[in-house]
């Protein structure tokens, strides 16, 4: 019997699917230029709060980059494109940090920097603090104090942590450099250590340091800069270890930068940009006789990760910079601070999906609808009474009206789709060419007839771009085990005609006989309480006969498909620290009843799901803000389970009405953003159209278990 359970135990294990998304890379946005809004139209700066792609130091407050755009805003339209040379400037510049052993135990370190308000920066024997700046959102150290010599800052231990070793070990502190334990003598007053530091073989120095001393390792020569501290660490404390153990050793405050030194001179050149001003102050780039075009539906590179990003909106210019992470790690999308320290950001109590882009933002059509709102004044957000009353945080979101591609495209309605007017709102009739949609703590999702209290997610919109070619008996994987199969093509009457299903895991939902040049809708007759409304929508571009030996293709445009699974909200509904206090069809109000949410010093607090706050580490001043955590995962550990996410397909098929096949490219992009309904957001994974069908693990497991207790019930008997 016990081997029995064992077999079904290693069953179960193996039944339960990995949900790592399959995230190769994603997109972090900055406030958005938007030609036809009124309190966007002038968007020509960001800093670290207006772009959290700059790098920004939360314990300190502190950050130095901005790009700027220097002509008129006025210039900047759907019909006039452009950045002209000469207009974009980067700048970084220095801000003062304390070394860890500084702060925690008042202990200077050899070579370091002196920091006032009044002088600035100077070095003497001995000093508390060095020199940081962001560069194209990357934090590095500036050598000496030097802006223009940029050491990159491998490790910083935090001021909590401790790290013990014991005699003979190494210590990997990243980048190959590592400290090892030579000797350990427990038997003087006080204790003492040999400690060598060195990378890749290359011994840097070895060290006889005393328990309570810093150990500082200077640079003779760092590009031209004399007696730099290149690593620093604090001995905490030397044990002598139980009986048949080695002695120990504990380090604290340990801080480590790079000997590579990226010294940037006046005249060098970085993407777009070219160095205009190069000082120890600051570093000032601009794109010397470089027009930079803002092209609708593209991105245009700048530097490195930094990029701007251009809507497919035909009316409006439409742009924000983005940063484009693809580097396996942990990365956060933040919003703007809360910092009682500061005189601008003292105030911060609303993020919309500008001031937080990790809220959903429909990009091309330049709408959002949620917000995160601390309803108690500012004054009683202090370091000294750090939390969010009860009834005081309160987050809405609120419906916006979309265009079906067909619709905009090809001026086609959808049947028992909505209409909109300003005055009247949403309207259904026989047929319409809109839909509502609204985010959901940072997804999008539609509501089901318009009602924001029954949410439905999107699971596919092709892009107005896009061709999706069939042949003859092929399936398409929409997403989400929902698949579209060509039962028939019949190209001998006209208009030509197909018979296509739709289904999901074997489940037939619809088969129906459509024109070449007809608009496919599948009416679902009930979705939870909610009678006639459109599941899938897809436009029959094109019926074609096939070349000699070939089967008959057909050709789709402008799909659409939501789940069938809706989510209702009702008052009273509890999510995280939220309960549900207005539900109804134009928006949902929820908020922390009952419940205060503390704001601790260094902590993360869970509001929803992904959504939280976190708060800085300041003995000085409460800084906080709203984030959500994005994980890009090594290729290697994505699980395939991530192929029923949404596809983003670039078809490079012809129109002519000849073709015989079409080449169709898979991009496995997280951008982010659904075709005809703007930016998903930058979390939501990106697969590939037509890949094979993810194992049904459910089935798997109980015909498994099934057949192992039959087995047992037999031998048994």
């Amino acid at each position: 019997m016990i081997k029995i359970f064992t077999i079904l135990a290693i069953i179960f294990i193996f039944a339960i699917p990995v949900t790592a998304a399959n995230v190769t890379k994603f997109e972090i946005h900055g406030v958005v230029f938007d030609e036809s809004s009124k309190t966007y139209n002038t968007t020509l700066q960001w800093d670290a709060q207006k772009f959290p792609g700059f790098w920004y130091n939360f314990n300190g407050g502190k950050s130095g980059e901005t790009l700027t755009i220097t002509q008129p805003a006025s210039s900047l339209k759907h019909s006039s494109s452009a950045i002209l040379p000469n207009n974009l400037f980067y700048n970084t510049s220095r801000t003062d940090q304390n070394y860890t052993i500084f702060t925690m135990k008042g202990f200077t370190v050899e070579n370091g920097l002196n920091y006032s308000s009044s002088k600035g920066f100077t070095k003497g024997s001995t000093g508390g603090k060095y020199a940081q700046l962001g560069w194209f959102g990357n934090q590095y150290v500036a050598v000496n104090g030097k802006s223009n010599k940029l050491a990159k800052l491998i490790y910083a231990q935090d001021k909590r942590e401790k790290k013990t070793l014991k005699l003979g070990e190494a210590w990997n502190l990243g980048e190959n450099y590592s400290i090892k334990v030579e000797s350990l003598d427990t038997g003087v007053s006080p204790r003492q250590a040999s400690l060598t530091l060195s990378k890749d073989g290359k011994v840097f120095d070895t060290k006889v340091v005393h328990e309570g001393e810093v150990y500082t390792y200077v640079e003779k020569n760092l590009q031209g800069e004399s007696d730099f501290p290149l690593f620093v660490t604090y001995v905490d404390g030397i044990f002598t270890g139980s009986q048949g153990m080695a002695a120990l050793i504990q380090l604290r405050y340990t801080w480590l930068i790079s000997e590579n030194v990226l010294e940037v001179k006046v005249g060098d050149k970085f993407g777009v940009f070219e160095v205009k001003e190069a000082n120890e102050n600051n570093l000032l780039l601009y794109n010397k006789d470089t027009q930079i075009d803002l092209t609708q539906n593209s991105v245009s590179p700048l530097y490195g990760d930094l990029k701007f990003k251009i809507a497919d909106s035909d009316t409006a210019l439409r742009f924000y910079p983005i940063l484009q992470k693809t580097t396996p790690g942990k990365y956060e999308v933040r919003g703007w601070v809360f910092d009682e320290s500061s005189k601008t950001y003292n105030t911060t109590l609303q993020w919309d999906a500008q001031k937080f882009p990790g809220f959903w933002y429909n990009f091309n059509g330049g709408k959002s609808g949620e917000t995160l709102t601390i309803t108690q004044p500012a004054s009683s957000l202090k370091h000294s009474s750090s939390a969010i009353l009860a009834n005081n945080l309160l987050y809405n979101t609120s419906r916006t009206d979309q265009n079906y591609t067909v619709f905009t495209m090809k001026g086609f309605t959808v049947e028992n789709g909505l209409n909109y007017s300003s005055s009247k709102g949403f309207t259904k009739g026989s047929t319409g060419g809109k839909y509502a949609q609204l985010g959901w703590f940072g997804n999008q999702y539609v509501a089901v007839n318009g009602k924001s209290n029954k949410l439905a997610k999107l699971i596919y919109a092709q892009d107005k771009r896009e061709k999706k070619t069939l042949k003859l008996g092929e399936a398409w994987n929409l997403g989400e085990n929902y698949s579209l199969t060509v039962q028939s093509l019949d190209t001998g009457v006209s208009p030509r005609q197909a018979s296509l299903t739709l289904s999901r895991d074997g489940k037939v939902f619809d088969t129906k006989v459509v024109h070449e040049g007809e608009v496919y809708t599948y009416i679902e007759k009930n979705l939870q309480g909610e009678s006639d409304f459109p599941l899938f929508v897809t436009y029959v571009d094109g019926i074609f006969t096939g070349a000699e030996g070939m089967a008959a293709l057909i050709q789709l445009r402008y799909t659409w498909l939501i789940s069938g699974n809706v989510l209702e909200v009702k008052a009273g509904d509890k999510f995280g620290v939220f309960e549900v206090k207005e539900s109804n069809e134009n928006n949902l109000l929820l908020y922390n009843k009952d419940r205060q949410i503390d704001l601790t010093q260094n902590s993360v607090s869970t509001l929803y799901g992904d959504l939280k706050f976190k708060i800085a580490d300041s003995d000085t001043a409460l800084r906080f803000y709203p984030y959500f955590e994005q994980v890009i995962q090594e290729t290697s550990k994505i699980n395939l389970k991530a192929a029923n996410a949404p596809a983003t397909i670039t078809s490079s098929a012809s129109t002519s009405s000849t073709i015989a096949s079409a080449s169709v490219t898979t991009t496995p992009a997280t951008s982010l953003q659904s075709a005809s309904s703007g930016a998903l957001r930058t979390s939501s994974p990106v697969t590939t159209a037509g890949a094979a069908r993810p194992r049904q693990w459910n089935w798997i497991f109980f015909a498994a278990a099934g057949l192992v207790t039959t087995g047992y019930l037999v031998l048994r008997k």
